[in-house]
């Protein structure tokens, strides 16, 4: 059997991901690899994840480089395949074959000879949301591309983006205008030239963050509505079921599961939270999607667990140890990450008694759990009088987006989550 060359390609990874970086190359040249091995990291605007190789073969070449962000479909490698095929290769050189990337090149060529500013799907997303003129950019990417990161700087202010004069400027021989200081040129903030510091450059993951964050404060009307929790009928719940879970050997549940089953029916009273708002229309979704916050070292992540309100608590606490341990071990895929309806921010595992968050567009709305607190509360005594007791208490915190729903109807599916935890019947809601 010939040798034979099989490319390595980005693969689409959901409707909303157009481009990818290429984070490192985990093989090299001449590298012998098994299909389904790591080849590749690469990081896009959802997750971090490995590119496995399409079949056993040897790393021909590498066209992506490391830093380098790619559309999807895009030839990364190719890989050298066939029974002839030795454990270590040079790079391949074929010029008599189809070249991918050369036609990538001339493509691109081509969709720039009529003037037209040539930038990536995500880059002209962005440019539209802040408002900035592709034509007063010259890009960084392949020859002269607009990519994302394009965008990110010159919407900081950044220096290391080169700003293309106005065409009429341009003609009149004037040049540019000048770009604002920023301290990301190495420069330091105007009155702390004589504090000691270090700078410590961001990663991709927490710029991807940075700007959906202030895309979403930009884009939602955010307000917050509470209610106060006695989680007593609920830890007695999870008491008992944790009882039954150790003797079979399972892991205990933590609070979170049991208030993301309650959050489930209630959403379901209340539909127009499980949304994504356009203006003219609400999109409400036919199925309840939960995204849940986790804390990674590479940043917070929000792996999604699909079709959520057909959960019992107990199924929910397992899907939520699964995503959390694989996206801590960086083995999510942008499947995971995908068609979220409504969101859960848990900061109380780390300690906070306030759960305000900032809404994961394109949904409605976020929950957020703060830790769960023992504090004096007034009680009623089993002859229907007033007391002071030691209670569980959580001040539970919906955010939601007050273009699309009104603070009464927000309020009334918080206190509707109260209602479900503290009278918790593991039988109706287990």
């Amino acid at each position: 059997m010939a040798d034979r060359v099989v490319p390595v390609v980005l693969p689409h990874m959901g409707v909303s991901v157009d481009e990818a970086t290429v984070v490192a190359w985990l093989k090299a040249v001449g590298d012998g690899v098994s299909e389904g091995e790591a080849l590749c990291q690469i990081s896009t605007d959802k997750v971090e994840t490995d590119i496995p190789a399409p079949a056993d073969g040897v790393l021909a070449r590498t066209v992506a480089a490391v830093g380098e962000t790619v559309p999807v479909g895009a030839l990364l490698g190719e890989l050298r395949v066939g029974a002839d095929a030795p454990a270590s290769v040079p790079a391949l050189s074929v010029p008599s074959r189809f070249d991918p990337a050369h036609a990538a090149r001339a493509a691109l060529d081509h969709a720039g000879a009529n003037g037209r500013t040539v930038s990536s799907p995500v880059a002209r997303r962005l440019a539209a949301d802040h408002g900035v003129d592709l034509n007063g950019l010259v890009g960084t990417g392949l020859r002269g591309r607009i990519r994302k990161a394009d965008v990110l700087a010159a919407i900081d202010g950044a220096p290391d983006v080169t700003l293309a004069p106005p065409a009429s400027a341009a003609a009149a021989g004037s040049a540019p205008a000048a770009v604002a200081p920023s301290p990301g040129d190495g420069r330091l903030p105007r009155g702390y030239e004589d504090v000691p510091h270090q700078v410590v450059p961001t990663t991709h993951a927490r710029r991807v963050i940075a700007e959906h964050m202030i895309r979403s404060r930009q884009t939602a009307a955010h307000m917050t509505t509470e209610a106060e929790i006695d989680m007593s009928a609920a830890l007695r719940t999870r008491e008992a079921l944790n009882s039954a879970r150790l003797a079979a050997g399972q892991p205990k549940l933590t609070p979170l599961a049991l208030i993301a089953r309650a959050c489930c029916t209630a959403l379901a009273e209340f539909p127009d939270l499980n949304a994504t708002f356009e203006t003219e229309r609400l999109i409400q979704w036919g199925e309840i999607n939960v995204g849940i916050a986790v804390d990674t070292p590479q940043g917070l992540l929000v792996p999604v667990i699909r079709g959520c309100q057909r959960l019992t608590a107990p199924a929910i606490a397992d899907a939520i140890a699964d995503l959390a341990d694989r996206a801590r071990r960086r083995a999510l895929t942008p499947d995971d990450m995908r068609a979220g309806t409504f969101t859960i921010s848990n900061p109380g595992s780390v300690g906070a008694h306030s759960a305000m968050a900032i809404i994961n567009q394109p949904q409605v709305a976020i929950l957020g759990i703060p830790a769960i607190v023992r504090r004096p509360a007034v009680v009623i005594d089993e002859h229907g009088q007033e007391t002071i007791g030691i209670r569980p208490l959580m001040m539970l915190a919906l955010t939601f987006d007050h273009r699309a729903v009104d603070g009464v109807y927000a309020t009334r599916c918080v206190v509707a989550i109260k209602r479900l935890l503290e009278s918790w019947d593991a039988g109706a809601y287990g």
